[in-house]
């Protein structure tokens, strides 16, 4: 009996030893797995640290390029602004410098037009004293005409026509030539007015007075034919005249 006890007491230590044997085991086996864990999770600490210094690296890299391009648009841009001020600045020089010349040409424009000015009204009132210095040579000879001073009146046309050839009023002193020659009975030198008349005149004022007082001067030289030929002349030109109706009766 001890001794199936002791066998009993001997298996059971047996199997106690057994289990104890068997636990051992079993925990190194697990040992073994945390440690392998743990590396693994060492190594992906150890290669997300690597990635993290990496990014580290390329942010601080960035952040140094976009510094610098930040720095050279800076720089670029008072390059810039300065070229603009020296632009505005040389614009500025330029518009007063305009301004100036303008001023100058507006200054003188008006003295120019100042000077135009006083010479135009010093024409004109030189036209003006023209004009009555010819009308009143005009009204004396006509008036010497008219009193029957002929050869004074005669000497005023002239002056007129001499002084004045192309004033208006050396037309009239033309055709009064002719009547001062006509009233002293000289018709040869009347012929030659009142055809010279004619001729310089062929749509004159007094054209056909001119032409009734050849037809008289051929008349009075008993040159019949060249009296008719004026005369037709005269009807032709001025039809509803005085003078044709003169020459009508006289025909």
């Amino acid at each position: 009996m001890l001794k199936g006890c002791a066998v009993k007491i001997m298996c059971a230590a047996v199997s106690v030893a057994a289990a104890i044997v068997l636990t051992q085991a079993g925990c190194t086996h697990i040992t073994m797995l945390r440690t392998e864990e743990l590396r693994q999770v060492q190594a992906r600490v150890d290669s997300l640290n690597t990635e993290l210094v990496r990014l580290q690296n390329e942010i601080y890299n960035e952040q140094k390029r976009q510094g610098e391009l930040l720095r050279l648009m800076r720089a670029d841009q008072q390059v810039r602004f300065s070229q603009v001020e020296k632009e505005v600045a040389s614009l500025s020089s330029s518009i007063n410098d305009s301004q100036d010349k303008l001023t100058r040409i507006s200054e003188q424009t008006q003295e120019i037009r100042k000077r135009w000015d006083e010479k135009a009204m010093a024409d004109s009132q030189a036209v003006t004293a023209r004009n009555a210095e010819i009308d009143n040579l005009f009204e004396i000879a006509h008036s010497d005409f008219m009193a029957g001073r002929y050869d004074v009146a005669l000497s005023g046309f002239k002056d007129m026509i001499d002084r004045f050839p192309d004033h208006p009023m050396a037309e009239a002193a033309f055709y009064w030539t002719g009547e001062c020659y006509y009233a002293r009975k000289l018709y040869d030198e009347a012929e030659g007015a009142f055809m010279l008349y004619i001729k310089n005149y062929p749509a004159g004022k007094k054209l056909c007075g001119a032409l009734f007082k050849l037809g008289l001067v051929y008349e009075n030289a008993k040159k019949t034919k060249a009296r008719t030929m004026v005369w037709q002349k005269l009807l032709q030109q001025c039809p509803d005249s005085e003078e044709a109706t003169a020459v009508k009766a006289r025909m």
